[in-house]
């Protein structure tokens, strides 16, 4: 409700910068090591837990693996009917929401990350690791599925468009790993061409045996804390190291 001037006295007495400000310097996130398995316990009231386990190798970003990723994603989570989706909850009833992602670098300084995700009852936390880490390491084989992920992924890519202020933003993302041309058109070509034996061979080499950060936000009470020291050791995270009060 202030004027033009009530509002620039405000910005003046809160907002102070410097005359000459000194130039930005470009820094993103870097993701811890997963050099041996870990596990994070925070409490958390109520009947249903929220799992992550996420790795990081150390891998570098290689525009050469996009078909193989893309396809990996979508055949496994990319929907109510991927692997994941239908093992975890339809099969096995473990898991409200479940999904996995190979995670693509934004710079090439960072690394390929991997992740799970679940949510799922206290008492099922067990039950729902141990499946987790069979269908990851042993991807189950389903050529119905497969095709219907192979043809999910060149349906998207005939169908989007870049447009707009996308093109600006698909630019620079290039750009920051090193890539001059479009990836979707090499993923378009490859993908159409891909069988399983090619899905398989680049999950044994990117995705099977990792190690991992286990982090488990549930009520501890209710939790199977044996279990976990059984994935490595466990580190229980307090409200306060997490957010400062």
């Amino acid at each position: 409700p202030k004027d033009k001037a009530g509002l620039l006295a405000d910005l003046k007495a809160h907002h102070q910068t410097p005359e000459v400000l000194e130039p930005l310097t470009r820094g993103n996130i870097a993701f811890q090591p997963t050099e041996q398995n870990k596990v994070c316990l925070a409490n958390y009231n109520a009947p249903q837990l929220y799992f992550l386990q996420y790795s990081n190798l150390g891998k570098k970003f290689d525009v050469a693996v996009d078909p193989a990723l893309k396809l990996y994603n979508e055949y496994n989570s990319g929907s109510m009917g991927a692997i994941v989706f239908q093992e975890m909850r339809e099969s096995r009833s473990l898991a409200y929401m479940a999904f996995t992602e190979w995670i693509n670098p934004s710079y090439l300084d960072d690394n390929y990350l991997f992740a799970a995700i679940i949510a799922t009852q206290n008492d099922k936390m067990a039950q729902a690791i141990d499946a987790f880490d069979e269908i990851i390491n042993n991807m189950p084989e389903s050529e119905a599925a497969f095709k219907l992920a192979k043809e999910a992924v060149l349906t998207n890519l005939r169908t989007s468009r870049t447009i707009k202020d996308e093109v600006l933003w698909k630019y620079i993302a290039n750009k920051d790993l090193g890539v001059t041309e479009d990836r979707n058109k090499a993923i378009f070509e490859k993908v159409q061409d891909m069988t399983f034996a090619d899905l398989k061979a680049a999950q044994e080499q990117w995705i099977k045996d990792r190690k991992y950060t286990y982090c488990i936000l549930g009520d501890l009470k209710d939790l199977d804390q044996d279990y976990l020291r059984k994935l490595g050791p466990v580190q229980i995270v307090s409200q306060k190291e997490m957010f400062g009060y």
